[in-house]
This record gives structure tokens, C-alpha cells and sequence, in this order.
């Protein structure tokens, strides 16, 4: 089995992953001229540019800063949860994380590859299933071997 390696985000990784948050801000501010708050409250606001057909299926960096702002309201109403880095022979990625254990989820192409596939996203309904699987997972006791 390939290498994997989990690790704290470096400085270059948490610029990355502000600068991809503030493209996804100035693209919701541009398009509806909203503000994020960094809570739940961001999910509507990704259905409403993502509805509004205005992000074509091709801007991956959109889409994957998107996602970012989707896990950072993730990791904001849910405790126990930081960014940290998955890095395997595909390259290296934002994950989110409970805790110490390795429970990973991967916001960054949650939507992109959705979005890409052209599948309709129904964003709350993904955060809640989300959520949901995650929390299953860790009151089943999970330990990364399940």
C-alpha cells in the first residue's frame, strides 16, 4: 500500500488555503454580493452561486476553493475537527480531521468532483450527510482500521 503521510498544515499550506478562501469570498461577493461569515450560514450562499450557473464545470479552482469555505464551516460548528494535510504519491491535500485519529474527509473536491461530473449538488444535504457519516463513525468507535 502506497505511503501516506498526515501531518500539521506548513505556513505554505495554510496561505494556500487562505488565498483559495478569499477567491471563493471575492467570487460570492462578485455574484451576489454577500459577505461569509465562516459558519453554516456559507452553505447557502455556495447553493446560491452554484445555482446561479455563473461557475462553469471546468474552474476547478473555483469549485476546490469553494469546498474549502464548505470545510471551514464544517470545522466551525463541529468540535474536535482542524485542518491537516494528507500527503500520498497524488500530491498533497487538505483534509479535515478528528481529533488525532484517521478519520479524514476531503472538502476541497467534495463539490468539484460533484459539480464536474455535473451532478446537481444540494449543499446542506451534503454538510449533513457529512456530518452525519462522521459522526457514526466516531460512536462506533472508530480507529481507522474499520
Amino acid at each position: 500500500m502506497p505511503e501516506q503521510k498526515i501531518e500539521p498544515p506548513t505556513s505554505s499550506d495554510v496561505d494556500a488555503i487562505a488565498r483559495a478562501v478569499l477567491h471563493a469570498e471575492h467570487v460570492i461577493q462578485e455574484a451576489l454580493g454577500s459577505s461569509m461569515d465562516g459558519t453554516r450560514n456559507d452553505l447557502s450562499l455556495i447553493q446560491r452561486v452554484l445555482d446561479q450557473g455563473s461557475i462553469e464545470r471546468e474552474a476547478t479552482y473555483t469549485l476546490q476553493a469553494l469546498g474549502l469555505v464548505f470545510g471551514r464551516a464544517f470545522i466551525h460548528e463541529n468540535t474536535g475537527y482542524d485542518w491537516w494535510m494528507l500527503e500520498d504519491e497524488y500530491g498533497r491535500d487538505p483534509a479535515i480531521r478528528y481529533k488525532r485519529s484517521s478519520l479524514l474527509a476531503f472538502p476541497r473536491t467534495m463539490l468539484s468532483k460533484r459539480v464536474e461530473d455535473g451532478e446537481s449538488v444540494n449543499v446542506v444535504e451534503l454538510y449533513d450527510g457529512l456530518t452525519r457519516r462522521l459522526t457514526e463513525l466516531i460512536e462506533d468507535g472508530w480507529d481507522g482500521s474499520n
